[in-house]
């Protein structure tokens, strides 16, 4: 007997409190949770469906249009944020890819005794122990910016 009486207190507050919601939004919206239980309230939940609008001459085709303009903002939101997570990805690979180049590159200028370049005509022009230093710190810059420190 106290179980039905609790079940009915509980109903009857869920009640009120819908009804109180109702009283203070312009609109009101209807949704079950996963667990069966009804919630009401003024934010639009997906799946929820309006019970209750203020303004008296909107109609129920507008109401509906209105739900999926709502619908269509939100999965807009959701593919920009799609989208700009798509790109953050992709520049993360790209500097992951430089990063591994560069530290290749200052691995090798490290590992040499001497660094030269090529000219046009394939001859090999050795670098003075400055420019070496300037080559292995400028290669040593490039990975940090990319690789972080």
């Amino acid at each position: 007997m106290s179980r039905s009486i609790a079940v009915l207190l509980t109903t009857s507050m869920a009640a009120l409190l819908g009804v109180a919601a109702i009283a203070r939004a312009d609109v009101v919206y209807e949704w079950t949770d996963a667990k069966g239980e009804v919630h009401y309230t003024d934010q639009w939940v997906p799946g929820a469906k309006v019970i209750r609008t203020e303004t008296s001459h909107r109609s129920p085709a507008s109401a509906a249009q209105g739900i999926q303009s709502e619908d269509k903002a939100a999965s807009s939101q959701l593919q920009q944020q799609h989208d700009a997570d798509a790109v953050q990805q992709d520049e993360a690979k790209a500097r992951a890819e430089r990063c591994s180049q560069e530290k290749a590159q200052y691995e090798r200028l490290i590992q040499s005794r001497r660094i030269y370049t090529t000219d046009k005509s394939g001859q090999r022009q050795y670098l003075s122990d400055a420019d070496a230093d300037a080559a292995r710190l400028k290669a040593r810059q490039a990975m940090d910016a990319d690789c972080g420190t």
